[in-house]
């Protein structure tokens, strides 16, 4: 068996969620550049799930980062009016492969309770 930490990285905008790759996590990010023109003049939240795996499979959520952005019109960062990294919160240990949903939600108040629900159903797959 083999276990590892992971993590997933999903960008929220309104009630929709999708993943977005590491690659494009760190161009936006990172390297400041222009790879999300879909969210262009918009302000989203990623939210990063850091996990643990067993054989590829999510056993336990660690820990949930939260953060806003704005976008500018060409699909970059807008540094000016990007909030500043929401606290985190550790998740409880569960070795059944359990997510518990109810105490990881009150860490996530940026994120409608719809759009947690879509991350929930992506990490339970």
């Amino acid at each position: 068996m083999k276990k590892r930490i992971g993590y997933r990285i999903f960008l929220v905008s309104g009630d929709e969620v999708s993943l977005l790759t590491k690659t494009a996590f760190e161009e936006f990010y990172f390297k400041r550049r222009a790879v999300l023109q879909a969210f262009g003049n918009k302000t989203i939240d990623i939210a990063t799930v850091v996990c643990r795996l067993e054989d590829s499979k999510l056993t336990e959520i660690v820990r949930i980062y939260c953060q806003r952005f704005r976008v500018k019109a060409d699909g970059s960062i807008d540094e000016e009016r990007t909030r500043k990294p929401s606290g985190s919160a550790a998740a409880p240990r569960d070795t059944t492969g359990h997510l518990d949903e109810k105490r990881l939600t009150h860490t996530l108040t940026m994120i409608s309770s719809a759009a947690q629900k879509k991350i929930f159903t992506v990490l339970r797959k």
